[in-house]
């Protein structure tokens, strides 16, 4: 669907909200997180995926008509599936209370966030 470029920018904000909390609820955990703090933190990690998820399902739906827009959108897209696909993992592990895996997660988890900003910078 077509949308205003205040929208996208909207829903834009909106993302990176949901990705914040979610960073937020997992540098709690730093620097070396035990299983209690883990199964604590998962309701909250959970509920940051439910949220970025669903915003990130509105942008890949959008259109823009100005093209500049319409090309970061779709890079912030492609680039927010690959956050997406790294906090499922984060959250999994966080919900099986695995520090193990919860640290390789969280780890691939900043490269991608990295990445999403690199990629949707100006």
């Amino acid at each position: 669907a077509r949308v205003s470029p205040q929208r996208y920018l909207a829903d834009s904000s909106a993302a990176v909200a949901a990705v914040n909390d979610f960073s937020e609820a997992l540098a709690e955990l730093a620097p070396t997180p035990r299983r209690p703090a883990l199964l604590a933190a998962a309701p909250r990690l959970e509920d940051a995926l439910d949220r970025t998820v669903a915003i990130a399902g509105r942008i890949e739906a959008q259109r823009l008509e100005d093209r500049r827009l319409e090309e970061q959108r779709a890079r912030a897209s492609a680039a927010l599936d690959a956050v997406i696909t790294e906090m499922s993992l984060v959250a999994d592990a966080a919900t099986a209370g695995d520090p193990i895996d919860m640290a390789a997660s969280a780890g691939r988890y900043a490269s991608s966030v990295a990445d999403l900003r690199i990629l949707t910078a100006p």
